[in-house]
């Protein structure tokens, strides 16, 4: 952010893609609080996904619908809602309203826990 210099610049926060191995994926909650310390107030928006390690021969991870996989909706939601009500979140490479209905939930039930609107 630094060498882009612009104030009208902010980050689209998508954790998943930032999942690549297996470290990354076990300790996703210390790599989401990490990436909001460092992106903070920069961070305008994030997509809501989620992701699984597959047993495969070689590290294979899949993107899959939130509530489905490993990403910490906890931490996720808890670290973004210290943004502020305007940051928005948005659901991503579902198929079908059914898939994107049960998604919505998982996200809202997550953030009801812990006492945060959505």
């Amino acid at each position: 952010m630094k060498a882009i210099d612009r104030t009208a610049c902010g980050v689209h926060f998508d954790p998943v893609n930032i999942i690549n191995s297996p470290e990354r994926y076990f300790r996703n909650a210390d790599l989401l609080r990490d990436s909001f310390s460092k992106l903070g107030s920069q961070i305008v928006s994030c997509h809501a996904k989620d992701i699984i390690l597959s047993e495969k021969l070689t590290v294979h991870l899949d993107e899959i619908a939130p509530g489905q996989g490993h990403l910490d909706y906890r931490v996720f939601l808890a670290e973004m809602n210290k943004l502020g009500p305007d940051v928005p979140i948005m659901l991503e490479h579902l198929k079908g309203e059914d898939a994107y209905r049960a998604a919505a939930t998982h996200v809202r039930s997550v953030g009801d826990e812990l006492g945060i609107e959505l």
